[in-house]
């Protein structure tokens, strides 16, 4: 199966009326296999199972089985969707999946052991961006009292959590509980912008005490504490849940089929680039498998694209997704993030506050899919940050572990081996493994160099140095 690419820029084109569209009932059916291409390219493990959550940033890998790319490799893949971030870290590292939809921190909480220890290899970023820190009404309705600016209609992002620094001195002052968020996994992407965000604003998240320590609570202005988004959003409704950060479509979810909460900000307005989904296999496999492991990568890659290519295909992302063997959500919902639209909230007028959002999504332009190991640098120096390494370590050790992880040479294989088969544009393969990142990308306006991560760490007000 093949697609001629089309501009990306033409993500750029969908408008706020893109979600009236309307969508057909999707039925995953079974790719016809290239037997002689498994034979012809020596794929030592033809049938291979992979893991997912219930999140849209899952499609690349449903793409590479639903639209055939997988097969045309040569392999059959079985998609299992996991109940928790900790299910697909342990299955990975059993070996009862063979490859996983991950969130970014996964496999370098592994390198360092923060939870298991285990050798993993990223061969395929999944996504940047993506994320969202939604807020319950109640807490919303407080932080407009702090800033007036967000009761009115057209706010403008980004929002700060500079109300909450305020509104947690409020509750320690009249001995009330702490306010209670919620994110995925200690060792995630959810994590981290959850942790940057409410730091920029003033507001201490915690700090780990230990490899050991789950929680990370030392100091705490909040209680940051894990859950599944299923939860998250009925906690939420139940009042107990005042902030959570996650992938769609559970902020959409909640803001606009709940009605419990509204989505504050959006991760791009935190860090624009900043990492959330990988896709990950065990060290011990790729070296097992490097045919497989290749073959998989080339299918993984023109999915990507193919989730980029056009405003179609992100209409009918929603469509695979919402089948009830993935995520079994309606379409309308997983169509807002996916088709480059995110709800705010609700209007005074009661109609929706829908606005353009491409950058929300992103699973091949910006480099999106290379696994850059600048970008695992910047995700430990905030593991480091918040005490998830005890230790202060050299500039050469960050670097030293994310290239254990990356998987750039495995990568770049597969791509040029797409380019030379005229399924890919040699011009769209990243040359620098390590970027700079200015200021304004970032909240806070920290630029970040990769080759400097103590320097970029001493210059956060809040956390370890």
């Amino acid at each position: 199966m093949r697609f001629l690419l089309r501009p990306v820029a033409a993500l750029l084109a969908i408008t706020a009326t893109a979600s009236a569209a309307t969508y057909e009932e999707y039925t995953p059916t079974a790719s016809v296999i290239n037997f002689q291409k498994a034979i012809d390219n020596k794929i030592e493990k033809t049938e291979l199972t992979f893991g997912m959550i219930k999140l849209t940033d899952c499609i690349p890998i449903i793409a590479a089985k639903e639209l055939g790319f997988f097969a045309a490799e040569g392999i059959n893949v079985k998609v299992q969707v996991q109940p928790n971030w900790k299910a697909v870290n342990d299955r990975l590292i059993s070996g009862e999946i063979d490859g996983t939809h991950m969130l970014y921190g996964h496999p370098l909480g592994a390198a360092i052991g923060f939870g298991a220890k285990a050798e993993l290899v990223v061969p395929y970023n999944i996504s940047i961006n993506g994320m969202g820190i939604t807020v319950s009404n109640t807490l919303w309705k407080d932080m407009a009292a702090k800033e007036p600016r967000l009761a009115e209609d057209g706010y403008a992002q980004p929002v700060k959590a500079d109300p909450i620094k305020a509104i947690a001195a409020d509750r320690k002052a009249a001995g009330k509980p702490a306010l209670q968020m919620f994110m995925t996994f200690p060792a995630g992407s959810h994590n981290i912008n959850l942790r940057y965000w409410l730091a920029a604003g003033g507001v201490n998240p915690g700090f780990y005490e230990s490899l050991a320590d789950a929680k990370g609570v030392k100091d705490s202005d909040v209680v940051l504490t894990v859950n599944p988004p299923p939860q998250m959003a009925q906690a939420m409704g139940q009042g107990n849940c005042d902030a959570f950060c996650v992938g769609e479509p559970w902020n959409m979810q909640v803001t606009i089929k709940d009605k419990t909460g509204r989505i504050a900000i959006p991760s791009q307005y935190i860090f624009n680039g900043s990492p959330d989904k990988v896709f990950a296999m065990t060290k011990a496999f790729t070296e097992k498998n490097p045919n497989t492991t290749h073959a998989v990568t080339r299918a993984l890659i023109r999915a990507g694209m193919w989730c980029d290519e056009s405003p179609e295909n992100r209409h009918k992302i929603a469509e695979i997704l919402a089948a009830k063997e993935y995520i079994g959500a309606k379409p309308e919902i997983l169509g807002e993030s996916v088709s480059g639209t995110l709800v705010f909230g609700i209007k005074k007028d009661g109609s929706l506050d829908r606005r353009p959002e491409p950058d929300f999504n992103i699973f091949f332009k910006k480099g999106a899919t290379y696994p850059q190991p600048g970008r695992m640098v910047w995700a430990l120096t905030q593991f480091r940050r918040w005490g998830m390494i005890p230790e202060a370590k050299s500039d050469a050790w960050y670097k030293e572990v994310a290239e254990k992880v990356s998987g750039t040479a495995i990568y770049k294989k597969a791509f040029e081996s797409l380019v030379a088969d005229g399924l890919a544009k040699a011009e769209d393969l990243p040359k620098d493994d390590y970027p700079t990142y200015p200021a304004e990308v970032f909240i806070d306006g920290i630029a970040f160099d990769p080759a400097k991560p103590n320097d970029y760490l001493s210059k956060f007000a809040i956390g370890l140095k």
